[in-house]
């Protein structure tokens, strides 16, 4: 619940910021993700600097044959804040930076419930992760992007904690205007 709540007040925060001019990202802008349905709302804070806050909706599915099959639907929480390093190396090129087109370093807080949204499959234990990352975002004219990003961090549930990979890749659709 304490990750919960940090989220949220980081997401407050970022609403909240000041605008300055001159940005290299978006002010605004809204994903919806696959192949796991997400959706992402990431906000311009500085010149390349960016904080979002991703749903995740995931599935599991355990059963057996002559057995009884249980799934559950499972809220995930992705908070981040983002450096895009390489925007004006992308400008002085001619290349795309719509829709926070770049390379990017970024701290990463994840959480994911054990109790389903729907369905009786339960998990052992929640999640709490935290770690670096380095991820590449490219969007395009029609607003479909993809996104891949990689980096270590510390996992914590109850029970156990310790160094893992955070990984992750997305492909879909950003909605609205770009520049």
């Amino acid at each position: 619940m304490k990750s919960i709540n940090f989220l949220l007040i980081f997401f407050v925060f970022t609403i909240c910021a000041q605008a300055q001019t001159n940005k290299n990202v978006e002010n605004h802008q809204v994903q919806l993700g696959l192949p796991v349905p997400a959706i992402l709302y990431e906000k311009g804070l500085g010149k390349n600097t960016t904080a979002s806050l991703e749903l995740v909706v995931g599935f599991g599915l355990r059963g057996c044959s002559g057995c009884e099959t249980d799934f559950g639907i499972y809220p995930t929480l992705r908070g981040q804040f983002r450096y895009y390093y390489n925007m004006e190396r992308r400008l002085d090129k001619g290349k795309n930076i719509s829709g926070n087109s770049g390379n990017y370093i970024a701290a990463v807080m994840v959480y994911q419930d054990a109790n389903p949204i729907f369905g009786d499959l339960e998990l052992a234990e929640s999640i709490i992760g935290v770690g670096p990352v380095y991820g590449l975002q490219r969007t395009y004219k029609r607003g479909f992007f993809y996104r891949l990003e990689g980096g270590v961090g510390y996992f914590s549930t109850q029970s156990d904690n310790g160094l893992g990979p955070i990984l992750s890749a997305r492909v879909g659709w950003v909605l609205g205007k770009r520049r």
